[in-house]
């Protein structure tokens, strides 16, 4: 047996009977132009690297033929550049090495791309992400892709449920989904309007909605072309395309229903429960003044209390009632899917035992469905009318933020709030961005205390401790809080936001200015 040697060309051509010269490319490693080997030469050693490159030479070319001569080649250590000591001493040990230890030789493109990031995260398998995010110059951890996305919502003037932010988290989640074969997930996150779009172009489109198809390649073949039409949107700038691109062929030859083309109701909840399918159902449009999603949430028993009683038997004959509120336009945000248990007559009115269905208690409150053109006909047949989902909101949703000053929140809201961060992510955004000074009310008193926020994710940091404790390690609000559930009388607000530049003292100076101000020194919570 003798040690190999390298003369400048690829190890990995000449084992196939080729020789092909190694060039220098930008990273200072030899790599051959056919199958992106790379070898890293120190002097008389020449190490075989475990990735493979990405085609960046040198502008001038320089070849391995003409500088590389009788460099002794090893193997390399782990994904390193560095050599693990152990030199080739046959062509045979040197395929098993290629074929058992180096990259995968794949094509530069975003289906390897996106591959190779499902298997790095899920198979702890690093070296073919590496390789493709390098050349695409794609990091998919890396945050900093949401600010590029807020700067690209700011520029267009797009709205919140149109925003770009939403899609990196729906790219993420296909990522997981990909890798499992399933679409069980869909109901469960939040969808804004580009989201739903997009799922109704890959997924409940022809030849055949997702949610018929049983064969998890053909179903992962789908998911893998959504995924690369968010990566072109989400780091290549393309515009979202939500119109499906048949084929003349298969426009002639098909006809789709609606049911089939859009991503309705009945499709979720026949995902998720077989309760509905064999009973009477029947959906319910309640109206509602309250515009704002938070002040809609925050109390149900007067609506609930409202539902039960009607002057005609509209119930009449239904197993179940699925409820929605009625908002902008014909969009309608699901309220409850309730169980009609009895009806009792009380005078002129009609009395409903309606027991809330626990079972898909996880969609309340995130589905928005268009009710349609007859917004007039507010109670309809379930499965004679079917709804296109407009948008899912996220679980612990609280609504579009207002502004830094337009909003009052209560404690619960804000526990939501602090708990749900990737849901309320543009809350997040702006809360961490400044210090400032807030305010929280006791409600049940009237006493107010002033505090500042100073950390390094500002706001959002110091509420998020008020949030997990209560009290924030205020020794009066502590005293307050001994009381079980005092807390809930809480209210937060931001009086005003202050630059990252300003200093601790300034800070302090300020809020000791709003101390005299309001008299919490005196007569309130400081």
């Amino acid at each position: 047996m003798e040690t190999l040697l390298n003369d400048g060309y690829c190890p990995e051509c000449l084992v196939n009977g080729k020789s092909i010269s190694l060039r220098l490319n930008k990273d200072d490693f030899w790599e051959c132009p056919e199958t992106n080997l790379q070898l890293a030469v120190y002097g008389i050693q020449a190490v075989a690297l475990k990735f493979r490159g990405t085609g960046r030479f040198r502008d001038r070319p320089i070849f391995g033929s003409d500088q590389i001569d009788g460099a002794i080649l090893f193997r390399s250590a782990g994904s390193s550049a560095d050599s693990d000591g152990s030199a080739f001493q046959s062509e045979e040990e040197l395929r098993a090495y290629l074929d058992n230890e180096v990259e995968p030789q794949k094509e530069l493109i975003l289906k390897n791309l996106a591959d190779s990031y499902v298997k790095f995260k899920y198979e702890a398998s690093p070296l073919a992400y590496q390789r493709q995010s390098k050349f695409f110059k794609i990091e998919f951890d890396g945050q900093g892709i949401l600010k590029k996305l807020e700067k690209r919502d700011a520029d267009e003037g797009v709205e919140f449920s149109r925003s770009y932010t939403h899609l990196y988290s729906l790219l993420m989640k296909l990522f997981q989904n990909y890798h499992e074969g399933n679409i069980d997930w869909l109901p469960q996150m939040g969808m804004s309007q580009n989201q739903l779009e997009l799922c109704n172009k890959h997924l409940h489109s022809p030849p055949e909605p997702v949610t018929h198809l049983s064969d998890k390649n053909i179903l992962r073949q789908r998911l893998m072309n959504f995924m690369v039409d968010l990566i072109e949107i989400i780091y290549q700038g393309k515009t979202i395309e939500v119109a499906p691109n048949y084929s003349n062929e298969f426009q002639e030859d098909a006809k789709v229903s609606q049911a089939d083309s859009l991503l309705t109701l009945q499709d979720i909840l026949n995902l998720k429960t077989d309760l509905l399918k064999n009973a009477k159902v029947k959906l319910v449009r309640h109206k509602d003044s309250r515009k704002e999603y938070r002040d809609i949430i925050k109390d149900k028993s007067s609506l609930l209390e409202y539902q039960r009683q009607q002057s005609k038997e509209v119930f009449k004959d239904c197993d179940y009632i699925i409820s929605f509120l009625g908002q902008e336009g014909t969009k309608s945000l699901l309220f409850g899917i309730f169980k009609v248990s009895g009806v009792e007559k009380r005078e002129k009115h009609f009395y409903y035992d309606l027991n809330l269905v626990h079972e898909l208690e996880f969609l309340y409150d995130r589905i928005i469905i268009d009710w349609g053109n007859n917004a007039q006909a507010w109670h309809q047949w379930y499965h004679t009318q079917l709804k296109e989902v407009v948008q899912i909101l996220p679980k612990g949703y609280l609504g579009s933020f207002p502004g830094l000053l337009n909003f009052v929140l209560d404690f619960q809201e804000l526990e939501r709030l602090i708990l749900n961060p990737d849901a309320n992510q543009d809350w997040k955004n702006h809360l961490s961005a400044v210090n400032g000074i807030y305010m929280i009310l006791d409600s049940n008193t009237g006493n107010q205390y002033i505090g500042s926020a100073c950390g390094s994710e500002g706001i959002w940091q110091r509420w998020s401790e008020y949030a997990k404790s209560h009290h924030g390690g205020n020794q009066k609000l502590i005293k307050l809080c001994a009381e079980a559930g005092y807390h809930r009388n809480f209210r937060f607000s931001i009086l005003q936001t202050l630059p990252s530049n300003i200093t601790k003292r300034e800070i302090v100076a300020i809020e000791f200015l709003y101390m005299e101000k309001f008299g919490t020194r005196a007569n309130g919570l400081n």
